[in-house]
């Protein structure tokens, strides 16, 4: 008698793993749980199912990718059954979660009378996104795994660099070489500026922005012969702007020196002043730090929340680009949309990695070519780090962050090194945090 065939086939966009591919993943996610234990990071573990509500465009914004569209998105209504399964007290609309943040962020919110700010907190998790069939690849898949750092409650730019010196320390302890890691700054401040002051609609204000981050991937060398569309749909979308208006637009998309150079400033410094000059001296202090920092403006992140500093990532090898790997910002507001006891506004910078992205990297690499050994260290104590380290203040957060920084590099010796990022210095302050974290010891440097 002949049975029914059975698909043995996962959904399209998701696969099953099983071997060699899973023991590398394995070890790339244990060298970064340890990396972001030596510096002072608990890990954090939040439900695979969110409630829909959490992704509304109330909270993430209007941009139309992977938020709040629900076609982006798994949607499904979790029933909550009474006692046998008899009734339903009530069916709730849920999502699985599309990326990590919104649910770091709705997290903090409901444990923020209980925790010392600032606090650092890492995650890796699996994500799932409703992507087109027809447009899927090896590197965009329906179901993959983030991992993400975040610093919470800190408006500090010192914060934002130690987001970004974490994702280069991480890089190299995956196995990229030195001088082989580009991160691209800019700042959404001066995008959403220069948008109400080109009375954009919402609408247009989604177009362009989708322009202007498509055109700064071409830059750094992913599909880059989509410029020339790229180019013509922009200039279709300012056709009816004032002359002014669209120089400050084309300045924005095309400038391509890697740095502020007098141009943009004379350009658009009167929009958002202050915006420029900060983002030059971001860009000045990692470069003295031997960081690869390039300014691009057109790096203004498809997710709404973003408020300031936004960056991506990209690893550089002599056979090979991997553009956007990791990518991230400052997010000023969104914590505030889900603490309706709490402060309106809880400052907040973070990143995340796409775990499958970091695997092709670290195979180009050479990483899994000899066998890796990682020397793990666990702690299962209540301290987050075994040493606090509070920078000399001197007026200058970001020179100060990684002078300290800088001191700590190589010389560790398997300590677990928290360097204090907070915007406050005096020694009540810092102390509460030790405490908190129940850190033993504090120096300054």
């Amino acid at each position: 008698m002949s049975q029914t065939p059975r698909n043995t086939q996962p959904f399209v966009g998701t696969r099953d793993r099983f071997g060699p591919e899973l023991r590398q993943r394995d070890y790339a996610q244990s060298v970064l749980a340890q990396y972001a234990h030596t510096r002072g990071y608990d890990r954090l573990e939040v439900p695979a199912l969110e409630r829909k509500a959490s992704f509304s465009r109330q909270v993430v914004g209007a941009s139309p990718w992977p938020e709040w569209n629900p076609k982006g998105v798994f949607e499904l209504d979790v029933p909550d059954y009474g006692s046998g399964h008899t009734r339903t007290h009530q069916n709730t609309p849920a999502v699985l979660i599309p990326e990590g943040t919104v649910s770091v962020a709705r997290w903090l919110a409901s444990v923020l009378p209980t925790q010392t700010l600032p606090l650092k907190v890492f995650y890796d998790l699996p994500c799932w996104r409703n992507e087109a069939v027809d447009t899927l690849s090896q590197g965009k898949a329906r179901e993959f795994r983030q991992f993400g750092a975040e610093i919470l409650g800190v408006a500090s730019a010192a914060a934002d660099a130690e987001i970004i010196t974490f994702i280069d320390g991480a890089l190299h302890a995956l196995g990229a070489p030195e001088n082989s890691v580009r991160v691209r700054i800019s700042d959404v401040g001066l995008f959403r500026a220069l948008s109400e002051h080109s009375g954009f609609e919402e609408t247009t204000t989604i177009a362009v922005k989708e322009c202007l981050d498509a055109l700064a991937e071409c830059r750094a060398g992913k599909d880059s012969d989509r410029a020339t569309d790229l180019s013509a749909r922009l200039d279709a979308l300012l056709a009816n702007c004032p002359a002014e208006t669209v120089e400050r637009w084309q300045a924005m998309a095309h400038h391509d020196s890697g740095d502020v150079d007098s141009h943009l400033l004379a350009t658009l410094d009167d929009v958002a002043p202050g915006h420029l000059g900060r983002l030059a001296s971001m860009a000045h202090a990692l470069r003295k730090a031997g960081l690869n920092a390039v300014v691009d403006l057109g790096v203004v992140r498809s997710h709404e929340y973003y408020t300031g500093l936004a960056f991506e990532v990209d690893v550089v090898l002599p056979d090979a680009s991997f553009v956007e790997i990791a990518g991230g910002g400052r997010y000023d507001h969104l914590i505030g949309h889900f603490a309706s006891d709490g402060p309106g506004r809880v400052p907040a910078s973070g990143f995340a990695f796409g775990i499958e992205r970091l695997l092709a990297v670290m195979d180009a690499c050479g990483t899994f070519a000899d066998a890796p050994t990682h020397q793990r260290a666990h702690h299962f104590g209540p301290s987050t780090a075994d040493r606090l380290l509070i920078p000399e203040p001197t007026g200058d957060p970001v020179g100060d962050y990684l002078r300290a920084h800088a001191s700590t590099t190589g010389n560790s010796n398997g300590q677990r090194v928290d360097l204090w990022v907070g915007e406050a210095t005096d020694t009540d302050a810092i102390h509460r945090y030790a405490q908190a974290r129940q850190i033993p010891e504090t120096a300054s440097c």
